[in-house]
């Protein structure tokens, strides 16, 4: 396998187009990445602004320039040395009438040729949950209709703009009142006789009847006047194959697997071969005319089975061919032995936490969020609770359906067991789980799995009062781990599946998506894949996260932003620093809360914004305050535009007061004021008190982030750059992350000067760039040697972190500072003397005499038992030393 030495991630869409991404390739070569990591390229859902909702994968967006626009990328990529990654969606597809399978399931029923290319519970009529209110609703105020849809050939029953198509078989229900009794038997004939497999046939037998236009417009009078019709317009939809609800009631009525809980996102069933084959077809051939060279996988924890699915994708690319894919991995959990290079790299993030965080921090920040509360919870009864609501509310209709097959396995293998107990044992033991899933297939789980499911059962027993909640709960977990019992192993295996594909998106949309936005002490420590709840555990946690790394996943991907990460890695590099100034930081919030009480709005149902929102707000607005403040009225109108939208979907993740089916809007009103207020250029007292408390929090947080750049350049993995953070990155989370961007051009001779408030940006890109050019050199062999932590000695020891990499000829030591508020240097970005005096770092015996050159200053030093980290770091904030 061919391993990057450096990605760059780059989002299509919103303004990125790939003659966009051609006009890159210059700072791409600068930057001296290896590869371009795209995202989604395949056609996409009009006016998409991700590319994850696909409706034909067999097929480059036009929107972004095409097949001819994509290969003149690729062209212009090779010429300049440089390969592509490109990310692909196996879980789902768009539930769009744009999507042509979706199109013919809705049309045909299971009758379609794709109707099992999706996972759709077809006992039942496939829902349709896309209306604004119930069907009954609806109907009553005259929102259906009966249509003609020019543009598929086919008559269909209309809603705003979307023409959902009847199925052939109800066309003649359809027609009894039309007047032009000629033109309904054409119709009705064609219909009787047309079928799923000759679809393009009937559609232009259709379109040959009506194609005087004259008679379609006599047809589409016609078609007005049956509308009016309401009964008509019901008994018409009895009939279809589908039916159309309110989608509000998606999560406990929808008849197929979406993505967590985005409706217009339909599962795929990827582990049958035929799915499989559909919708790699292109992919496979851009790997195999070596078009692509490698390939990320969005959310494998959706699939069936993860390691089948890998298995296959596999043995198609070849082994030359790059793969990782997009798993979070939970504290202390191991990639599966899959055939990949590693992950996207969220745990690299979660490991700079614990380097960056001040272990001495004792929950400070907890403590005093949580005085701001009349009924404060405890991170893990917050947790529980996410998790709860999602199992009984959000997912409650996946429940009841895992629930009604546990059943049918429980009668099968001749027990008695009550629904209710099963739903109960299926909650409490998801509820249980501390990772996103496990992966039992037909033949049971592996050894280490069914640990976990033991000790999940015996857990969810302990909270248990009922025997036959607790019988339940242990027959879920003996049904997940074998196949002892004489149950069909099919339905065993979909059981395991659902289960698992239930799992992982309760754990997302309960920690990520709603504690993350509950519980915001320490808003840092809410990134994808991190744990708020634990304790920063500094650099001894740091080090052994990359030994682990170094042994099980070298060549995964090192990511500190992605386009899913809840804040830009400088924001969050900036938000570390609270972590060293705990008191400091709720004395200020409370002088600010007093500040602004005016604009505070008064509820029936209380305050608004309340304490622990205007905690998060001002924390939020901390973390994107200008490096320079706030120069001008144009700084002020954008920050307040994007922070408003920002804290309109934190109330809604949070969903205490408000929630994306049922918005409260005064009290998102009067959050939206709130912030308003605080930013108009009125409020001087506050916007000047604010911006003197977070100058010196940024010149801390830039140092910080030096820090986390030069050991995403250094460490175990390879390091990933999304777009634009090579210089800076203060976005909020999406869609404020995924903006149109355009990198800043500096002038080589600006550099190596020392980092300043005012070049920091620059200086930034150009570590970048020294750093991956040394990945290029092949003699620099440490990229994949060893990892070795570097004990550091003396009165501000724990303000300097560093490690050694070693390979075969060649050795690397990456030195960093850490905690750094307040003891910045007056003129420049780096620890201060006094703070770097006496601390010294220890080499192996081994590096004794070893003539080490530092890349960034360009300095050498003799390897001695120890080295001086004030003389290391009296140039630059950081050193990256490389032996000669």
């Amino acid at each position: 396998m061919s391993n990057p030495t450096a990605t760059y991630r780059l989002q299509f869409r919103n303004g990125m187009d790939f003659n966009g991404a051609i006009d890159l390739i210059p700072h791409l070569s600068s930057l001296h990445v290896s590869h371009l990591y795209a995202s989604p390229v395949f056609t996409a859902t009009r006016g998409s602004t991700h590319g994850y909702d696909i409706v034909d994968a067999n097929e480059i967006d036009p929107a972004l320039g095409g097949r001819e626009g994509f290969e003149r990328m690729v062209a212009a990529l090779r010429a300049a040395g440089l390969r592509l990654i490109l990310d692909i969606v196996p879980n789902h597809m768009a539930a769009s009438l744009e999507n042509p399978w979706w199109r013919s399931i809705v049309e045909w029923g299971d009758d379609s040729r794709c109707a099992h290319h999706f996972d759709i519970d077809w006992s039942q009529r496939l829902t349709l949950p896309f209306l604004g209110e119930s069907f009954e609703a609806e109907l009553s105020k005259g929102k259906l209709r009966l249509a003609y849809d020019k543009g598929s050939h086919c008559l269909a029953l209309g809603y705003y703009d979307t023409l959902y198509p009847l199925a052939p078989a109800t066309y003649h229900e359809a027609l009894k009142g039309l007047k032009d009794r000629d033109v309904a038997e054409e119709l009705a004939t064609a219909a009787e006789t047309a079928s799923a497999r000759r679809a393009e046939d009937f559609h232009a037998e259709i379109a040959l009847i009506l194609a005087n236009r004259a008679k379609l417009a006599a047809f589409e009078e016609d078609l007005a006047v049956l509308s009016r019709d309401p009964a008509l317009i019901g008994s018409l939809h009895a009939l279809q194959p589908w039916q159309l609800m309110d989608w509000k009631q998606a999560a406990a009525h929808l008849s197929y697997r979406r993505f967590f809980e985005i409706a217009g996102l339909v599962g795929l069933r990827i582990e049958d071969r035929r799915v499989f084959a559909d919708t790699h077809r292109l992919v496979l051939e851009l790997v195999r005319a070596g078009l692509v060279d490698g390939l990320r996988v969005d959310h494998v924890d959706g699939l069936a089975d993860p390691a089948s699915y890998l298995e296959r994708l596999r043995r198609e690319t070849g082994e030359e061919t790059f793969i990782v894919v997009e798993k979070i991995l939970e504290q202390e959990e191991i990639l599966p032995a899959w055939p990949v290079a590693g992950t996207t790299g969220y745990e690299f993030i979660s490991a700079l936490s614990a380097l960056l965080s001040d272990e001495r921090e004792d929950g400070r920040l907890d403590r005093a969020f949580r005085s701001l509360s009349d009924h404060p919870r405890s991170i893990e009864e917050e947790r529980r609770a996410c998790k709860h609501l999602m199992l009984t509310q959000n997912f409650a209709g996946e429940v009841e359906r895992l629930t009604a097959l546990a059943g049918e396995i429980a009668q099968e293998a001749g027990s008695t067991l009550p629904a209710e107990a099963l739903a109960a044992a299926i909650r409490a033991l998801i509820l249980e789980l501390s990772v996103y899933r496990t992966y039992a297939t037909a033949d049971g789980a592996d050894e280490n799995d069914r640990r976990l499911l033991d000790d999940i059962a015996e857990r969810a027993c302990r909270h248990m009062e009922n025997e036959a909640e607790r019988h339940a709960a242990s027959f879920i977990r003996d049904v997940m781990k074998s196949n002892e019992a004489d149950v069909d192993i099919t339905r065993l295996a979909r059981f395991r599946a659902r289960f698992q594909q239930l799992s992982g998106p309760v754990m997302a949309k309960a920690v990520e998506d709603t504690l993350f936005y509950r519980n915001t002490a320490f808003l840092a420590a809410n990134e994808v894949g991190g744990d708020p709840g634990r304790a920063p555990g500094g650099p001894q946690r740091f080090h052994r996260m990359l030994e682990t790394r170094a042994a099980a996943m070298p060549a995964g991907l090192s990511a500190t932003s992605t386009h899913d990460t809840k804040r830009g890695e400088d924001a969050r590099a900036r938000l570390y620093v609270l972590s060293e100034i705990p008191e400091q930081w709720a004395t200020a919030v409370g002088r600010w809360r007093r500040m602004n009480a005016h604009l505070v709005g008064m509820l029936p149902d209380g305050a608004a914004p309340e304490p622990q929102v205007e905690w998060m707000i001002y924390q939020s607005l901390a973390g994107v305050w200008p490096i320079k403040g706030l120069e001008n009225r144009t700084l002020y109108e954008s920050l307040s535009e994007r922070m408003s939208g920002f804290v309109v979907k934190a109330l809604r993740e949070a969903k205490l007061r408000s929630n994306w089916s049922q918005p409260n809007n005064a009290y998102e009103d009067a959050a939206k004021a709130y912030v308003a207020g605080l930013l108009d250029p009125e409020n001087t007292r506050f916007i000047n008190d604010f911006g003197n408390f977070v100058e010196p929090l940024s010149k801390a947080g830039l140092v910080n982030s030096l820090s986390q750049t030069l050991v995403k350049l250094a460490a175990p993995g390879i390091p990933d750059i999304y777009r634009g953070a090579e210089q800076l990155d203060f976005s909020l989370v999406d869609p404020d992350n995924r903006r149109p961007f355009a990198p800043e051009v500096f002038a080589e001779t600006a550099f190596p000067a020392r980092p300043t408030v005012e070049n920091i940006a620059g200086y930034k890109q150009w570590l970048v760039g020294i750093c991956l050019a040394l990945r290029e050199n092949p003699t620099a062999d440490f990229f994949n040697g060893d990892y070795s932590p570097l004990a550091t000695t003396g009165e501000n020891a724990r303000h300097v972190a560093a490690f050694m990499r070693r390979g075969r000829t060649s050795l690397a030591v990456t030195v960093v500072p850490r905690l750094a508020f307040a003891k910045i240097r007056k003129d420049w970005l780096g620890l201060s003397e006094e703070w770097l005096s006496g601390v010294q770092i220890r080499l192996p015996a081994s590096c004794t005499g070893v003539a080490l050159r530092d890349a960034i200053s360009g300095r050498t030093f003799e390897a001695a038992p120890t080295l001086d980290a004030g003389l290391l770091l009296e140039r630059h904030p950081v050193a990256f030393l490389v032996s000669e």
